[in-house]
């Protein structure tokens, strides 16, 4: 069978957000003073989740599978965007200059490694198991590693980017309970048009605020750029790698056992 060859459309407007985002979360009780947030460390996260993808890879081609291949399209002349080709992708190829809408949703369901495709998109707003955006994954993966609570947890997400704040905020609000397992806290989303005075107020309130602007003073965590969530990103890039190769491959076993037995049906 030939190598499962995964499409990651990276498009300018969409991956500018994922270079700077932050994560800030404040001590939930008020007898811990700090003076310095604790930085949590991205990279080793990364690498943790990395060395967990790896063995997995090993042993899915030690079972006599191909290896997986990640193929990159870049959108648009951004240095951030072919930044994140150059430096943090393990396999690119196949680039080219086109329409980041229209490859976005050609690209099919179960190779859509970036969580772009509409169909990925409505699947993870219901709560279903889908491709997740790396970004926000990353960022969701770091929450639940270190141990910070989110039941019940006011929580300020300051963006609403189709792909890091939007999913981030599904992520956190959603219920624990569904299928794809949400972080049931009360999320806020904050954009351009939020009058500061509301937004010092949504920041007052906030047990955990999902940024690009440094608050290291008011937080009881941050993750720094670089180092943060940057590393997380690309590790969960590798992780739906892996995910979709073995989707495609079930959907492939699938598609000659439907063939053999409509041909002993024939005869």
């Amino acid at each position: 069978m030939a190598a499962v060859s995964l499409l990651s459309t990276l498009a300018t407007r969409l991956l500018r957000p994922a270079q700077s985002c932050r994560l800030h979360h404040r001590p939930f009780h008020l007898s811990a003073v700090r003076n310095e947030a604790v930085v949590i460390s991205g990279r080793k996260l990364a690498e943790q989740i990395k060395q967990e993808v790896r063995q997995e890879v090993e042993e899915w081609v030690a079972s006599g599978h191909k290896r997986p291949h990640l193929s990159v399209v870049l959108v648009g002349e951004n240095p951030a965007s072919h930044s994140y080709v150059l430096n943090k992708t393990r396999a690119a190829a196949d680039v080219e200059h086109i329409d980041e809408r229209k490859i976005c949703n050609a690209v099919s369901p179960d190779k859509d490694v970036d969580g772009f495709h509409v169909i990925n998109v409505g699947r993870m707003c219901l709560d279903q198991n889908s491709m997740l955006p790396a970004t926000p994954w990353g960022v969701w993966e770091i929450i639940k590693r270190t141990g910070i609570p989110t039941l019940g947890k006011n929580v300020l997400v300051a963006g609403r980017s189709k792909n890091v704040g939007m999913p981030i905020a599904v992520l956190l609000h959603t219920d624990g309970a569904h299928e794809r397992p949400g972080g049931d806290a009360t999320v806020t989303i904050s954009h351009r048009y939020t009058p500061k005075e509301q937004l010092k107020k949504h920041m007052a309130l906030a047990d955990i605020v999902v940024s690009a602007a440094g608050v290291r003073k008011k937080a009881g965590y941050i993750t720094p750029v670089p180092g943060g969530v940057g590393p997380m990103t690309v590790a969960m890039l590798m992780k739906n790698t892996i995910i979709a190769a073995k989707k495609v491959l079930r959907l492939e076993e699938r598609e000659v056992l439907k063939s053999k037995e409509l041909g002993v049906a024939s005869n």
